[in-house]
C-alpha cells in the first residue's frame, strides 16, 4: 500500500496538458460575446488564442508514420543553425526541438521555420535512400 496520497504525487506530463487544454476551453466557453470584434462567439481563433495563452499549440494531425518535415522558407531545414546538411524525416519531438533552435537563431525573424507531416512519398524515399545508399 503506497502512502502517497493522490495529492502529493508529482503530475504526469499528460496529465498536466489535459489540465491545461481544460483550463482553455474553460476560458473559450466563458468568453465574453459581446467584446469580441472579429466575428461570432466561439470562433476558431478564440479557441487557438486561449490554448497559446496555455502554451499549447496546434499541429497538424501525423501521417499514419508519426514522421515530420522541418522546412525554412519551403526548403528542408538544415540540421543546425548554420549548417549545409539538410534534416530528414523527424519524430514528432525532434521536429519541435529543430524548430525552436531554428527559431531562437533567427533573431530579427527573417526566415519563416514551419513544421508539417511527412509526405507518403517522402516516406518512400527516405526508405530507398536507407537500404540503397540514394541510389533509388
Amino acid at each position: 500500500m503506497s502512502i502517497e496520497t493522490p495529492d502529493t504525487r508529482e503530475k504526469s506530463p499528460y496529465q498536466l496538458r489535459r489540465e491545461a487544454v481544460a483550463r482553455a476551453l474553460k476560458a473559450w466557453q466563458e468568453q465574453d460575446p459581446d467584446g469580441a470584434d472579429d466575428g461570432p462567439p466561439g470562433q476558431a481563433a478564440d479557441l487557438e488564442d486561449c490554448l497559446l495563452d496555455e502554451d499549447l499549440t496546434l499541429m497538424p494531425r501525423s501521417t499514419g508514420h508519426g514522421q515530420w518535415v522541418v522546412e525554412v522558407d519551403g526548403e528542408r531545414a538544415p540540421i543546425a543553425p548554420g549548417s549545409d546538411r539538410r534534416s530528414g524525416l523527424l519524430d514528432a519531438e525532434e521536429a519541435v526541438e529543430l524548430f525552436l533552435t531554428l527559431s531562437a537563431a533567427d533573431e530579427y525573424g527573417q526566415r519563416q521555420p514551419t513544421i508539417r507531416p511527412a509526405t507518403e512519398m517522402e516516406h518512400k524515399l527516405a526508405l530507398a535512400n536507407h537500404l540503397f545508399g540514394g541510389a533509388a
